[in-house]
C-alpha cells in the first residue's frame, strides 16, 4: 500500500477502476449472492421456509467472501489476512490511523463531502436503471413467456438481482477506497494483464 492521495475525484475513479479490475472475481460470488436473494424472492416460485433461511446464510456468506475478495484485491485468502491482521494492531496503530482519519477529514473535507455525494448519486443512478429494467421492460415478459422464471414473479426479485450485480459491489468496493483514503493507506491498482 502506498501513502500516495488522489485528486478530487480520485476515490470514485479508483473505486470503479478497481471494481473493473477485479470485476470477474467480484462479480462471481455477487452472482451467487443474486441468484440466492432471487430464489429467496420467489423467482422461480414458492420455496419452502428452510430452503428460504439456508439461502439467506448463503447469500451473507458470499458476502463476506466478498468483501474479502475486495480487501485482498481479488484474492480471499490475501483479505482474509489483511483483516486479520486489522485485528492486530495495537494502541498506538489504532491512534495512528485515528490521527489519519481525523487529518484527512480536516483537510480534505469537501472532498469527502463532493465524493460521497457523487457516490449517492451514481448508486441512485443504479438503482433507478435496475427498477426500470426490472419493471419496466420486456425483460421480465420475456422470461416468463420462456419458462425461465414462475408465472407469478413479480419485477422485484430481477431487481434485487440487478442489484446484487451492480450497487452492492460498486458499494463496497467504494467503501473500501474511502477507508483506504481517510486512513491514508491508498492501494496501488495493479495493471491489467
Amino acid at each position: 500500500m502506498t501513502t500516495h492521495q488522489p485528486p478530487t475525484s480520485g476515490i470514485l475513479n479508483w473505486s470503479f477502476r478497481f471494481w473493473w479490475t477485479y470485476f470477474v472475481p467480484i462479480s462471481f460470488w455477487m452472482l451467487l449472492a443474486a441468484l440466492g436473494r432471487a430464489i429467496q424472492m420467489r423467482l422461480f416460485g414458492p420455496i419452502p421456509s428452510g430452503v428460504y433461511y439456508g439461502l439467506e446464510i448463503l447469500v451473507e456468506c458470499v458476502r463476506i467472501i466478498t468483501v474479502l475478495v475486495i480487501v485482498g484485491h481479488g484474492s480471499p485468502r490475501q483479505g482474509a489476512r489483511k483483516i486479520v491482521r486489522l485485528f492486530r494492531f495495537n494502541r498506538s496503530q489504532w491512534r495512528e490511523i485515528g490521527r489519519a482519519v481525523r487529518l484527512t477529514i480536516r483537510q480534505q473535507w469537501a472532498v469527502s463531502l463532493i465524493n460521497l455525494l457523487v457516490f449517492s448519486l451514481i448508486a441512485f443512478g443504479f438503482n433507478k436503471l435496475n427498477g426500470i429494467i426490472a419493471d419496466q421492460s420486456v425483460l421480465l415478459p420475456f422470461l416468463k413467456r420462456n419458462g425461465l422464471v414462475d408465472a407469478a414473479a413479480t419485477g422485484m426479485p430481477v431487481f434485487f438481482f440487478l442489484k446484487n450485480l451492480t450497487v452492492i459491489p460498486f458499494t463496497l468496493v467504494f467503501e473500501y477506497g474511502l477507508f483506504c483514503w481517510l486512513a491514508r493507506r491508498w492501494p496501488v491498482i495493479p495493471k491489467p494483464v
